[in-house]
């Protein structure tokens, strides 16, 4: 019989799970609510996991997750939204849950190492993956590596900053706007166009919708994002100089997403001629959702080696 892993990635609103080979297909799928918010409940959350797959025979249990991670020892220095989560033993702790041997990895990490290992950046040696969401997940790989930096923290890219007296100001309200992720995520820029609309919210079909009928408030915040997108991209690519940078997040499922970008980084090169970097490809990320699944997988597969 082949050999059997479980995934899971433990998201803010469900834990989704599935049955997994070697060769990263999935045999098995599922999700259960994510009740976050204390060590208790999230134990017991995946306790509810550890019920689900009650019936397979698995090896281990490779899980993706926020925060700064220390995926060598199984230790989470923090936990993204997960506040509470710090310093914490965490594969240890779920693995107990289980009685598996346990990984734990950063979520946008697992998704850098998903697409190297298999995806859009899997016949090149350097590149990033930027995943739209809430905010802006990432990873980077050097030479089909994950690039973790010295503390796990490496990746962190809504944190690259666009305005720097604005980062250094005290008012809460000015956080976002100085940093990436306030331009870029989905969140920002179905959060602009209700803005522009006069709606108390937007989603990301509310905004598509609108840009495919030609509404100038969609077509100028999709506009705007790439514009904001491009140039992030190139102030990465002044320091790493890539090859390529994959695009994923629910939002990428439409091609407009990447090309939008792309348009963009085409014309600062064009404009700008003589930039003492090269321009990468932009592409749409390969796994879109599962992507996070298969990472965590790998990284259960290299630390077990």
């Amino acid at each position: 019989m082949e050999q059997q892993y479980l995934v899971l990635d433990i998201g803010g609103t469900f834990i989704k799970y599935a049955i997994m080979n070697r060769e990263g297909q999935f045999l098995a799928q599922g999700k259960v609510e994510a009740k976050t918010g204390s060590e208790e409940e999230m134990l017991a959350s995946l306790a509810d996991v550890r019920d689900a797959v009650s019936d397979y025979d698995y090896e281990g249990v490779a899980i993706s997750m926020p925060g700064r991670i220390d995926t060598a020892r199984g230790w989470a220095h923090t936990g993204g939204a997960f506040t509470w989560l710090s310093e914490y033993p965490a594969a240890e702790k779920y693995g107990a849950v289980f009685g598996k041997p346990c990984t734990i990895a950063n979520d946008g990490k697992c998704a850098a190492i998903a697409e190297s290992w298999a995806g859009a950046l899997a016949d090149v040696d350097s590149g990033a993956v930027i995943v739209l969401g809430t905010g802006i997940g990432g990873g980077i790989v050097l030479n089909k590596q994950v690039w973790m930096g010295c503390s796990g923290g490496a990746g962190e890219l809504s944190w690259l900053i666009c305005d720097y007296p604005l980062l250094s100001d005290e008012a809460a309200e000015h956080i976002s706007p100085a940093m990436w992720t306030g331009h870029i995520s989905a969140h920002s820029i179905t959060k602009e166009f209700a803005r522009r609309k006069g709606l108390e919210s937007a989603d990301g079909i509310m905004l598509f919708d609108a840009y495919d009928a030609g509404d100038p408030d969609a077509i100028a915040v999709l506009n705007d994002y790439a514009i904001w997108a491009a140039a992030g991209i190139v102030n990465l690519q002044s320091v790493l100089d890539l090859q390529r940078y994959a695009i994923g997040g629910g939002i990428s499922a439409r091609p407009e997403t990447t090309t939008l970008i792309r348009d963009a980084v085409e014309h600062i090169f064009a404009v700008r001629e003589g930039l003492p970097f090269s321009k990468p490809e932009i592409v749409t990320c390969k796994f879109g959702n599962e992507a996070n699944l298969i990472g965590a997988l790998a990284f259960f597969l290299r630390n077990q080696k």
